[in-house]
């Protein structure tokens, strides 16, 4: 499993914790190309902050397996890798499926919540919508250790999920999958809605690898400064 820093005790209130979060943001949302340098230097002139801590934070990054380190050469981001990606969203559909097959009468109860559908014209919100649908139906199972990977998968699928959302067709579809696995849970169809979220994750995993030539390459294109996007994401922080 791998290290999760944000739940230490303490959490947030040092230099290392705030260069973390802003590096994070960069890398799981590709703001910075594939194979970018992350330069410690650099990035402690655009955080205002000294090396230190900024090599904490990449030292903490590199252990969960967000970048990659290089002996003698330093830190990268790593290229979109459609095997883990594929493997992430394999993941999170065997969990949500145990959660339908052992707890159904539970997801039943939980109707009201996982009703809260977003407007479908919108990349974003669908996206949010889709990771917090998954973590609630989750909770079901009351179990930290399956809520954690969850979370987890979310946070490292969320970048070609977001490409997925944006394919002609595919908010339309999704809102009838969801909406139809709505109503198998309302019916308590635990079969039918097993097989509504097997055939949700084929879709996307089957597209994987054309989602991840499209995400390096967008991203290798950004003709934005990702230090400086660093720099509003630290601002925010």
């Amino acid at each position: 499993m791998y290290s999760h820093h944000e739940a230490k005790l303490g959490w947030g209130s040092s230099l290392g914790d705030k260069a973390y979060k802003a590096l994070k943001n960069i890398v799981v949302n590709c703001h910075a190309p594939p194979g970018t340098r992350l330069d410690a230097t650099a990035i402690s002139t655009v955080l205002n902050m000294s090396a230190t801590p900024v090599r904490d934070a990449l030292i903490q990054l590199e252990i969960e397996e967000y970048i990659a380190r290089f002996p003698g050469s330093g830190y990268y981001t790593r290229k979109l890798d459609p095997k883990r990606l594929s493997d992430e969203f394999g993941v999170t559909r065997t969990i949500l499926q145990e959660a339908i097959r052992g707890k159904l009468d539970e997801l039943h109860r939980r109707l009201p919540i996982l009703q809260t559908t977003p407007r479908w014209n919108d990349y974003e919100l669908a996206r949010e919508f889709l990771e917090v649908f998954y973590k609630q139906i989750t909770e079901a199972l009351n179990n930290e250790r399956m809520l954690y990977y969850v979370r987890e998968s979310n946070i490292r699928t969320r970048y070609v999920r977001w490409l997925d959302v944006q394919r002609p067709g595919r908010l339309s579809c999704i809102r009838d999958d969801m909406s139809e696995l709505l109503e198998l849970l309302d019916k308590r169809d635990k079969n039918g809605a097993i097989a509504n979220v097997d055939r949700q994750f084929s879709a996307i995993i089957n597209t994987v690898p054309d989602l991840v030539l499209q995400g390096n390459d967008r991203a290798g294109n950004m003709k934005e400064s990702w230090l400086g996007t660093l720099s509003s994401f630290a601002v925010e922080s």
